[in-house]
């Protein structure tokens, strides 16, 4: 064996060492706060619907505190969200749960889904990363085509972020405690009514990623491959389901 050979190999072994050095890590820290701050199961249950911006960000999708110091999510939310007080994040939260990306993008995920093609100047890069999103999934989740075929909507994609702005606002102190659960609460009932299965939440949130940020999703694979996957999971423990 040629020794650029063996140093590649080296390298790359070093780089999932490395990484599942991180993730163990990772899962030690969110343990720790989660034992720190209980919560009950039902509310648990309610966190689920955020479970895959939260695994992105490295927070635990159990509890409402985060990790990250709040100058740093204050920030975040001012220059990606335009949330800098308790109106703006009032406001976020209604549209994302009354209208959010899904109300332009689901037609266009129909159309691309009945095998219409569109230019990039017609939609961006969102057709590419569409594509990039079922290929992605198919080979790291081991996904079928009829799996697609069942979501219509990337409503996830909203309802996901939507738990998480509730969260991130009441820990920066714009929406009190009570306010941020209603918002979860209210994404979590839509979701509920709307997906049949976590399978399908994911697959909704990667289309959304893709047509509305136009974003590519070999970063949240692993998200997806953990909760989808992994015995002592969020959604392998709760059903997308909610009880009446």
């Amino acid at each position: 064996m040629g020794i650029i050979v063996i140093i590649v190999i080296l390298l790359i072994f070093g780089l999932v060492t490395a990484s599942k050095r991180i993730e163990k890590k990772n899962k030690k820290l969110r343990k720790e706060m989660e034992m720190a701050n209980p919560l009950p199961k039902e509310k648990q249950h309610l966190l689920a619907y955020g479970a895959n911006l939260s695994l992105y960000r490295s927070e635990s999708p159990r509890i409402l505190p985060v990790k990250v110091d709040h100058e740093t999510l204050k920030e975040g939310l001012s220059s990606v969200w335009d949330i800098s007080n308790p109106e703006e994040a009032v406001q976020t939260l209604e549209w994302l749960l009354t209208e959010g990306h899904r109300a332009k993008f689901d037609q266009l995920l129909t159309a691309l889904q009945a095998g219409q093609t569109f230019t990039e100047d017609e939609v961006g890069k969102s057709q590419e990363c569409y594509e990039s999103a079922q290929e992605a999934i198919m080979k790291r989740l081991s996904f079928e085509k009829a799996d697609f075929d069942r979501v219509n909507t990337i409503a996830a994609w909203d309802f996901d972020r939507a738990v998480n702005i509730a969260r991130w606002s009441h820990v920066l102190g714009y929406i009190t405690e009570d306010q941020a659960w209603g918002y979860i609460e209210r994404a979590a009932d839509d979701a509920s009514r709307i997906f049949h299965s976590w399978k399908d939440y994911f697959i909704s949130f990667a289309f959304g990623r893709a047509l509305a940020y136009e974003g590519y999703i070999y970063d949240i694979i692993w998200n997806g491959k953990e909760l989808l996957g992994e015995a002592d999971s969020i959604w392998n423990e709760f059903s997308i389901k909610r009880s009446a």
